[in-house]
């Protein structure tokens, strides 16, 4: 059954999606040959109206998929019972504070640094991303500056030594890219395929930003 969800999922075949969980709710806590849950399959792949049925559907939630919900009261009683979750990894290896950033609970991530999440820590697994890479790709401002101002390093790479500049920059944001400049983004750093943050603002055509990069004398 699991594998007839990630099939509907694939395919975008959302009604179809939406009522095999609505017909078969435990689908939600069933695995498929990686572990990961129909839960967890809906929130990495899923539209967004698929992800909020199987929220209203599914009764109880894990530290990390409360994180995912928004369900900021059960990631804060998680919390009380085990301070040691805070930067633990999930089974896929997402830090908490990431996985808040990367699905836009703000107020989780918010609760998660004042509870100690290391904005730097990276994703153990082949993405190497962390929070503040999350938050760019969800093109989140207020939690890109949260997340400088607990200390995340603008300078860090994921894979491919893709930085949050060269992401901002191919994402076309010039108010995140101004703040990560602002903070010590290096501008000069290069992608693993030879790509610089001016490079990548040619290639797309994001003139302002061409023209914000070239006044920091920066090829």
């Amino acid at each position: 059954m699991v594998e007839k969800l990630k099939t509907y999922l694939q395919q975008a075949e959302i009604e179809k999606a939406l009522s095999i969980i609505t017909d078969n709710p435990e689908i939600l806590e069933l695995e498929d040959d990686t572990k990961s849950t129909g839960f967890l399959l809906i929130a990495y792949n899923g539209p967004a109206k698929v992800l909020k049925k199987a929220i209203e559907l599914k009764k109880s939630f894990s530290f990390y998929e409360a994180i995912i919900a928004g369900k900021i009261d059960v990631v804060d009683e998680c919390l009380r019972k085990n301070k040691n979750l805070i930067n633990h990894h999930s089974t896929d290896g997402f830090t908490p504070v990431s996985l808040a950033a990367f699905f836009d609970q703000t107020d989780i991530a918010k609760l998660l640094l004042e509870n100690g999440a290391d904005p730097g820590l990276a994703a153990k697994n082949p993405s190497k991303v962390n929070a503040l890479h999350s938050a760019v790709a969800k093109e989140n401002y207020t939690l890109c500056e949260l997340l400088i101002e607990k200390g995340g390093d603008v300078n860090s790479t994921q894979m491919q030594q893709v930085t949050a500049l060269h992401s901002a920059i191919h994402r076309g944001n010039w108010e995140i890219v101004q703040l990560l400049i602002k903070n010590g983004a290096d501008p000069s750093l290069k992608m693993e395929n030879g790509d610089t943050p001016m490079a990548i603002a040619k290639r797309e055509g994001f003139k302002k930003i061409e023209k914000f990069l070239a006044d920091l004398k920066i090829d």
